[in-house]
């Protein structure tokens, strides 16, 4: 009963998006603020209507109610509550009443906030939220259903799939659907701009903040995902260039270009134009990610199974594609900047040569990921373009935006100096020739990660000493202490450093990328109880195989040990406990890795295969150097943002307005 009110709830959802769309845009062309109002109104509905079919199937999930198709697919009578109900993203049909949930709460959210100078933009946001949240829910209730009934329930369920009982899968589909979802509203409100003939940067300040919030949610969940692959797929890595990746880089790499030239816009009244389509381009790339998942037409360890959504999707975006470009052509005479770039030696110019580096590895990114589709059109045959190709194409690219990221804030607005650039630039590269120096003793003497590490090393100095140059000027002229005055600066400009926070987390993601790239090890070895081999610094003997009770009731667990010492002194590392379930009712496997090691180098080690009850056994080992770094890297990425997100009280004002309203006080007496 619980589960088909929530069935129902979904239907009403539908029904009201529809009723919000129309009445905000006959409101819109009869100038009746009432029809607005009213379709904001029933879109905020949309949230808790949605939330009402979420939580009935998560009662069908929990109380197992197998009569429910989607709930026999992903759950069974041994699955513990806790992945019930994480289950309602395990699967295709449930995933999409989730990703419908995410996004009516960002419009529930955005329909709330106060609508104030951009209340002219208003029936063209809802009426573009409201019908994109159609689509999704009209595909979910007619396509992919979840509340869909057998005539004759099972008695049990199949059981979630294996490779998704992690606390990554928990986490992390939320935080990608949260950053797919998020960037709705800011192309909503360029499509309103659009729509109005605005032309001034009202669209912009309005959405750049919703913009980042979508772009730290995709942030965490690539990151998150990329720890997921690194525990659960048992290959050692964390990123494999599979197309499901690539759909999520997509829109990331065009999110932040957008935000980058976001800044231009408003500091020099410049890229109108270029923004509008980067937007555009964002959220075009985030449709096409949703529909390699929910398609199957490309093959992937993320993706769901092949289903009826191909089409369907294709459909939207090419109809989204028309639409947006025709209304974008349409207004051209409006998107006239107010400037034009001076030189092409500023930091506009620099910020320029960011935006088409960003979006030439995006395009690299989607040739590459669609490559397949392309030759199976051609000649029949999907041919698939692997890691060696983005390695060589997306990388260089990557890699030109980490020294750009240091050399940006040395430029100048306007017009730069090449002598200013190269007095400021002798300090950052001055510890770099002396890092590469250190680097080269102990023993990196390979061209390529040396010029990697050069370039991610000048990057991180410059950041440094920036934060440092601003704290000794608030030393100098406040008599701050050096604490107080550093962070005083953040707090006086939370953009600008929380942007080099998230800089500074980039240049370590890219150092952990170079060390685990270049000088990780990866070998399989057969040993014999007992036998010890070296791998790198590491001596390894194997101890045995048992099996031990498996973390769910529904499979077995094969358990090896081995002793990890350091190869020339024999002290002792760790040990490690790789093991191997097996799940009958899934017919799936899963390999799980164990890790030891320093916080600077991991040992990971796989059990691949035994014979003769673990008298012998095979192992795939990796030494992965500098891979904490990646995982450091993505924490002070999101920590930056916060820093430029949040809204902190102005350190020196408030103690004056405390001063002042104290002495108000005082007089009233």
């Amino acid at each position: 009963m619980i589960t088909d009110v929530g069935y129902l709830a979904v239907i009403l959802a539908l029904a009201v998006s529809l009723y919000a769309a129309g009445a905000s845009l006959w409101g819109a062309t009869r100038n009746d603020d009432r029809f607005v109002q009213s379709g904001r109104m029933a879109a905020t509905l949309t949230f808790p209507l949605i939330m009402a079919g979420a939580l009935g199937l998560w009662f069908a999930l929990i109380t197992g109610d197998f009569g429910v198709k989607y709930v026999a697919q992903v759950s069974s009578l041994d699955t513990p509550l806790f992945f019930r109900l994480t289950a309602l993203w395990g699967s295709q049909n449930g995933s999409i009443l989730f990703w419908n949930l995410v996004m009516a709460g960002f419009i529930f959210f955005a329909m709330l906030r106060p609508w104030r100078e951009d209340k002219p933009l208003l029936p063209y946001v809802t009426a573009t939220m409201m019908l994109i949240l159609a689509f999704f829910l009209f595909i979910n209730l007619f396509v992919a259903n979840p509340f869909e009934r057998f005539l004759f329930p099972p008695s049990d369920g199949a059981g979630l799939n294996p490779l998704l009982r992690h606390p990554g899968m928990i986490i992390h589909p939320p935080m990608l659907y949260a950053g797919f979802t998020g960037f709705i509203v800011p192309f909503a409100f360029c499509i309103a701009s659009l729509a109005t003939r605005r032309r001034d940067n009202l669209w912009l300040l309005a959405s750049r903040r919703w913009m980042l919030v979508g772009w730290a949610f995709l942030t965490a969940g690539l990151f998150l995902g990329g720890r997921w692959a690194h525990d659960v797929l048992g290959w050692g890595g964390y990123w494999g260039w599979d197309p499901v990746e690539n759909k999520s880089l997509v829109p990331w790499l065009i999110g932040t270009a957008f935000l980058h030239s976001a800044m231009i816009q408003e500091k020099r009244g410049m890229f109108k134009n270029w923004n509008v389509f980067l937007m555009l381009l964002t959220f075009a790339s985030v449709i096409w990610g949703t529909a390699v998942v929910r398609s199957g037409v490309l093959t992937s360890v993320h993706a769901f199974a092949q289903s009826d959504l191909g089409p369907l999707f294709l459909a939207f975006i090419v109809v989204m594609l028309i639409w947006s470009a025709v209304l974008w052509i349409s207004r051209l005479d409006t998107l006239k900047s107010e400037n034009a770039l001076d030189s092409g030696f500023s930091r506009e110019g620099i910020f320029l040569l960011q935006n088409v580096l960003f979006v030439s590895t995006a395009l690299t990114v989607f040739i590459g990921t669609i490559f397949p589709i392309i030759t199976e059109a051609v000649n029949g045959t999907k041919v698939t373009v692997g890691p060696p190709f983005y390695n060589q194409v997306a990388v260089p690219q990557m890699a030109a935006l980490v020294v750009l990221m240091g050399i940006a804030p040395l430029m100048a607005w306007g017009k730069a100096s090449a002598r200013a650039l190269g007095r400021m630039s002798i300090i950052p590269l001055g510890l770099t020739a002396l890092s590469l120096l250190v680097l080269a003793v102990v023993g990196v003497r390979q061209l390529i990660p040396l010029a990697l590490f050069a370039l991610a090393l000048f990057t991180l100095y410059q950041t440094l000493i920036e934060y440092g140059r601003g704290a000794a000027a608030r030393v100098r002229s406040m008599g701050e202490s050096w604490p107080v005055a550093l962070g005083r600066l953040i707090l006086r400009n939370q953009r600008r450093y929380g942007g080099y926070l998230i800089h500074i987390g980039v240049v370590l993601f890219a150092i952990g990328a170079t060390g685990k790239g270049f000088y990780g090890v990866d070998v399989l070895r057969s040993m014999a109880l007992n036998d010890t081999i070296t791998v790198g610094n590491y001596a390894f003997t194997y101890r045995g195989l048992r099996a031990v009770p498996c973390e769910f009731n529904d499979c077995r667990t094969m358990q090896a040990s081995m002793l990890v010492t350091d190869a020339q002194t024999g002290a002792i590392v760790g040990a490690v406990f790789p093991h191997r379930d097996s799940y009958p009712i899934q017919q799936h496997t899963a390999t799980i890795a164990d890790v030891t090691g320093s916080w600077f180098e991991e040992v990971y080690v796989i059990l691949a295969a035994w014979q003769d009850n673990g008298a012998t056994a095979s192992f795939q080992i990796y030494i992965n150097p500098l891979i904490n770094l990646i995982w450091l890297g993505g924490a002070v990425m999101i920590l930056g943002f916060l820093v430029a997100f949040w809204k902190a009280p102005d350190p020196i004002r408030a103690p004056r307005l405390a001063v002042g309203l104290a002495s108000g006080a005082a007089l009233s007496r």
